[in-house]
């Protein structure tokens, strides 16, 4: 028996397995495909993220990476600049193949077991026994669904919940050496695009809320996507994720959802690697206060309320800046306020020292 099987090898699974090892406790992670695999994802690490990780891997090397600290960031409209920023706090470009790899070894580093390409295992709850493609039996005391947007957990805790969000992207060669990640808010119905530079390559992508019976790549993805210099449509990978709409509940019996399972993705953002590593290492550290002092599991909701709090507050903000109807706006306001808005990319965003509503309510004083 192990003491928490964890279904997903991405940083959420991976920082909750890698706490519990260093206390003693044995875990095994689960993963449909084999290490190292491809991951659709800009791969951007802001300070708070770098933070935490340097807290849960004592000693990770970046060095074994492929990656590039970016200060200049420049937010667009119809393709037209409305703001340049070269911000204090470094936004970190890593390639996230390489990155979910170097996490997975820390973790086998510290103890942990991985089970990866397991494209037919089962999960038998009422046993709590995971069967492996084999037909290898593991039997736990706690399970950690930590398998992204499409979790097979999830089903299990909380069957309504459903992204709400459609990505598209495609990496091409930095061949100029781009440093300027851009963010363009117009064309894309409640999201943005965006072309932000690696050490060797470049993610172009948009993310837009996704309406059931619309076409997954309609004409102007296409549009866009060429203006980008791609034409090899069918080339461009899609998924989907979450802005906002978290499971308000992640907990079911002896069940926890982390990251991506649990919708925990920064509302205004996108961004999904540090509420995954933080909602691991707190999922972690409830089972562990349950192991040892029978807390119950249901502390975990407690846990990630900062989380939930802060995700609610994101979502207000990202209708004044998504929503059509308030746009206009919020575009009018960046672009008056470059001082305001460098204020809100290095402590709003990149270290979360600060909020949306903070930042405005300074701006006013000045």
């Amino acid at each position: 028996m192990v003491d928490a099987v964890i279904i997903g090898g991405g940083p959420a699974g991976v920082s909750a397995g890698t706490v519990l090892q260093r206390k003693g406790y044995k875990t095994c992670i689960i993963d449909t495909r084999i290490f190292p695999r491809e991951k659709l994802c800009a791969g951007v690490l802001t300070v708070k993220s770098i933070q935490i990780l340097h807290h849960i891997y004592k000693d990770l090397n970046f060095g074994n990476m492929n990656m590039r600290d970016i200060h200049k960031i420049e937010l667009l409209y119809n393709s037209k600049v409305i703001g340049k920023y070269t911000v204090d706090n470094a936004y970190r470009v890593i390639n996230r193949t390489e990155f979910d790899n170097e996490l997975l070894k820390y973790y086998k580093k510290v103890g942990g077991i991985v089970y990866d390409g397991q494209k037919k295992y089962k999960i038998v709850y009422d046993k709590s026994v995971i069967v492996l493609s084999d037909g290898t039996k593991i039997p736990y005391r706690v399970l950690i669904g930590a398998d992204g947007m499409n979790s097979q957990v999830r089903s299990y805790v909380s069957r309504s919940w459903k992204a709400s969000v459609l990505c598209f992207e495609k990496f091409i060669p930095n061949l100029s050496d781009e440093d300027t990640i851009k963010i363009d808010f117009s064309g894309i119905l409640g999201g943005y695009s965006w072309r932000i530079p690696g050490k060797d390559r470049i993610g172009v992508g948009l993310g837009e809320f996704y309406i059931r019976g619309m076409k997954k790549k309609p004409a102007r993805y296409k549009r866009y996507f060429e203006s980008q210099g791609i034409t090899d449509i069918n080339s461009i990978k899609g998924a989907f994720v979450s802005y906002g709409n978290f499971v308000r509940k992640p907990i079911k019996d002896h069940v926890l959802l982390v990251g991506d399972a649990a919708g925990l993705i920064d509302a205004m953002t996108g961004e999904g690697i540090y509420f995954a590593i933080e909602s691991g290492r707190q999922a972690s550290l409830t089972i562990i206060d349950h192991l040892e002092r029978s807390v119950p599991l249901t502390a975990y909701i407690n846990r990630i309320g900062k989380i939930h709090k802060k995700m609610r507050e994101q979502s207000v903000y990202n209708k004044f800046l998504y929503a059509p109807v308030f746009q206009w706006i919020s575009i009018g306001y960046i672009r008056k306020h470059p001082k305001f808005v460098q204020r809100v990319l290095d402590n709003a965003i990149s270290t979360y020292h600060t909020g949306y509503a903070k930042e405005m309510k300074r701006n006013r004083k000045f």
